[in-house]
């Protein structure tokens, strides 16, 4: 080969990289030019996909383009992450979960084939909120130091407590509770919360932790009672529960929703990303959705910030898990 060729090899593939580089910096500053997939890693109906279908909606109308919701429930949420993983990373599918799915699912199980901040791009944080510790109306407790006592007192007659699967919320911050208090009432493990408000409400088992909205027609009812809720702000529809740290437990891990995209998305689609969705949780009439779903409003925050908090997150259930010798089903 001579110099002369090997000079023109260069220079050709100097052009095909700088060709490449304009067309994707083109491309990023045209997105959205076609629709959005979404993938949900949860069922169609529960409050995960209200809140997606809530927000993509008023997306598409300030983008231009559709945000079609793709459910994907599942494996505590890896189905729906992995899709996301492995999608091109283009901005044209992204991902909107929780942090169960995205940092207990993690906390619990190292061996998991994704992790959150090293195979995903996280872009903005959603909504923020609790889950709540409900009682079955004939437990005579009304706050969480009150239930402590009564589980110290008669731990034969409460010897279990429910939630919707090992590893969610619910699950965890209780074990951390019982670790604080050195209690020993056992885990059962429900593979819906619907399920389990069933037999709360039959007194099957009378202590569990739900979410924030299935259970409000059965408080309304006197049939179960608001204990506590976890995170940093009471919810709109149960002013009268406070939340932990207002309890003497503090412990202000909260509950979110958050939108993710594959790693290596460019920067430019990640920002516009990011800021229509700002723009949009902190206009009064998607506040007002949150109220609706029982959910407090927050401000919206950082890319920054949402990295931290995933982060932290992930070092408090790490720990809690671990105090705990917590193990995956």
């Amino acid at each position: 080969m001579t110099t002369l060729n090997r000079r023109e090899i260069v220079l050709g593939a100097a052009a095909s990289l700088a060709g490449g580089l304009a067309a994707a910096a083109e491309s990023s500053r045209d997105w959205p030019a076609r629709p959005v997939k979404v993938i949900v890693p949860g069922g169609a109906g529960g409050i995960l996909d209200t809140m997606a279908r809530q927000l993509y909606a008023r997306l598409q109308q300030t983008l231009g383009q559709p945000f079609v919701i793709d459910n994907r429930p599942g494996a505590n949420g890896v189905i729906g992450s992995s899709v996301v993983k492995n999608a091109a990373p283009d901005g044209y599918t992204i991902l909107h979960s929780t942090a169960s799915s995205m940092v207990m699912a993690e906390a619990l199980n190292p061996a998991l084939p994704i992790k959150t901040l090293r195979d995903l791009e996280p872009v903005a944080l959603s909504s923020v909120g609790g889950v709540l510790l409900a009682v079955h109306a004939s437990v005579p407790a009304t706050t969480l130091p009150e239930l402590v006592a009564l589980l110290r007192k008669d731990p034969q007659k409460y010897q279990s407590y429910g939630s919707w699967g090992v590893g969610s919320n619910g699950h965890l911050t209780m074990e951390w509770i019982k670790q604080r208090e050195g209690l020993s009432i056992e885990h059962v493990p429900y593979k819906s919360t619907p399920a389990l408000l069933t037999d709360i409400v039959a007194g099957v088992i009378p202590i569990g932790w739900v979410d924030v909205v299935s259970p409000l027609g059965f408080i309304a009812q006197g049939k179960l009672r608001g204990i506590a809720l976890t995170g940093t702000v009471r919810s709109p529809k149960l002013p009268d529960v406070q939340v932990l740290s207002e309890q003497g437990y503090p412990f202000t891990a909260a509950g979110w929703q958050g939108v993710f995209a594959p790693k290596n998305t460019p920067r430019p689609i990640l920002e516009r990303l990011h800021a229509a969705i700002n723009a949009e949780v902190s206009k009064p009439a998607f506040k007002e959705a949150l109220r609706q779903a029982n959910i407090p409003p927050a401000p919206a925050v950082s890319r920054e910030v949402f990295v931290q908090t995933l982060t932290d997150d992930l070092t408090v259930w790490r720990k809690v898990v671990a105090d705990g010798n917590i193990r995956p089903e």
